[in-house]
């Protein structure tokens, strides 16, 4: 081997060893950056040449620089963090629920059904006085109120989710944009032999943050492609550079928000979303929000309905018969009110018999139905009062809110331990890049001290010939 050769080799080392160290500066500037992955420089002996017949070395090259990357882990962690964002938002919403329950105060349904019915418990005592009489009706008021305000709380929390899937469906559209374009360049950057790690690390973290809005499926393909599906309806979501997208359409019957989902260049069909922040969104929507209304509205109108029934068995103090004492037009928590016909504490009957205005009788029915096993309302058989239906939905929706913070904690915990699964395996270590700055430092002075030997040695060939 000639000192041109040498040479050759000392160029190629500090060729070689400036990459070196670019890669590891890429790493320590980039140590702070979310879902970015270390990167190394592969290196490897250089083709040998022959010379009397004998092999020689002709120094090293560069044969990949390739990122620290476990394919399985990431499938863990969008499956967790899909886990996670259902999760997480349904426990977010819950708690946003909770207080339409509290019952610590002494001013809340529970409360007000009480006061409602002790009401008619202390007008048996005095069924003529005014002041008694006043109290049922101001008791009735204010249960009134808090059935309208419980009402408009989930019925707002449902319109809040049904507007909520507007901005949610596009920003999913707009990620699922940005992991298409990013397929396109990585696949147009490999073509040449370039290098897209970085772009790789771009769309991987685009994929973890898609997963927590909705469930997908992904392959990576040779081409270095990620193509997505759809876990909750099958279709594809990304095509190699092409993207589908979510649409939302009103149902007619509901007039809530429909979600629609279409492949690239395809036709959007119906899709129920069963998981990720959209599928959170739906269920406390469709089913887990409605379900507390339900009963609410279920313990509205058997109230209102005993009551008028009984009421109307009895004879106000004019003798007349008894008229509905809640708006017999109550269909649910939201309509509940007093019957506007009932203008007078003259006409609440509190009397059995229209000849005995002192009567009591009438009065303490009423009274009794608090106690009275009427709930759940047919076809359902009853088996609970009204206080005790009330207090069990109350420890229902607590102890639905309880479970879901287990469930987040759980969910965090699970997702911290394969994250820093990740950094262990793709994160930026200062000591070890620090350590690899030195290494490739000195293999540099050492690549520029062999060219700075072979100089001297040619000069002094040179010198010779003159």
């Amino acid at each position: 081997m000639g000192l041109s050769a040498a040479m050759e080799i000392g160029k190629n080392g500090l060729n070689i060893y400036r990459v070196a160290s670019e890669v590891t500066g890429e790493n320590i500037a980039n140590v702070n950056t979310p879902g970015y992955s270390r990167q190394r420089v592969i290196l490897e002996t250089a083709p040998p040449t022959y010379a009397s017949g004998f092999p020689v070395g002709t120094g090293v090259n560069i044969a990949s620089i390739e990122r620290y990357y476990d394919g399985l882990l990431q499938q863990q962690i969008t499956n967790a963090q899909t886990t996670q964002g259902f999760d997480t938002t349904k426990s977010t919403v819950l708690q946003q629920v909770e207080p339409a329950f509290n019952e610590i105060t002494n001013d809340g349904l529970g409360a007000a059904i009480s006061g409602f019915f002790g009401s008619w418990h202390d007008m048996t005592l005095n069924p003529a006085g005014s002041s008694e009489r006043q109290a049922v009706l101001s008791r009735a008021q204010i249960l009134a109120d808090n059935f309208q305000t419980a009402s408009k709380s989930l019925n707002n929390t449902i319109t809040i989710q049904n507007d909520t899937l507007v901005p949610l469906t596009k920003d999913i559209n707009a990620t699922l944009s940005n992991i298409a374009q990013l397929n396109g360049q990585i696949k147009t950057t490999e073509l040449v032999s370039g290098n897209a790690n970085e772009i790789r690390d771009r769309r991987d973290q685009l994929v973890r943050d898609i997963s927590v809005q909705i469930g997908i499926t992904y392959k990576e393909n040779s081409d270095g492609t990620t193509d997505i599906n759809y876990s909750d309806g099958g279709a594809a979501l990304v095509v190699g550079s092409e993207a589908g997208s979510f649409s939302l359409t009103i149902n007619s019957a509901s007039g809530l928000n429909d979600v629609n989902v279409a492949a690239p260049g395809g036709v959007a069909t119906l899709v129920t979303p069963k998981t990720g922040k959209l599928g959170a969104t739906l269920a406390l929507r469709d089913t887990i929000i409605p379900g507390y209304l339900n009963q609410v509205n279920a313990l509205a109108t058997t109230i209102a309905t005993q009551v008028n029934t009984q009421h109307k068995l009895g004879f106000d103090v004019t003798g007349a018969a008894g008229l509905d004492f809640f708006d017999p037009s109550t269909s649910n928590a939201a309509t509940f009110n007093i019957n506007p016909a009932l203008t007078s504490t003259d006409q609440l009957a509190a009397s059995s018999n229209p000849l005995l205005i002192g009567d009591n009788s009438n009065v303490l029915k009423l009274a009794q139905i608090q106690n009275t096993k009427t709930m759940p309302p047919p076809p359902a058989t009853p088996n609970a009062s009204f206080s005790s239906y009330f207090g069990s939905l109350v420890s229902q929706v607590g102890l639905d809110v309880l479970s879901s913070k287990n469930t987040v904690a759980q969910d965090e915990a699970f997702t911290k331990q394969l994250t820093t699964l990740r950094e262990s395996n793709s994160g930026v270590s200062l000591d070890e890049e620090l350590t690899n700055l030195v290494k490739y430092q000195r293999s540099y002075q050492a690549s520029a001290k062999l060219v700075s030997t072979v100089t001297e040695m040619m000069d002094m060939v040179l010198g010779l010939i003159r």
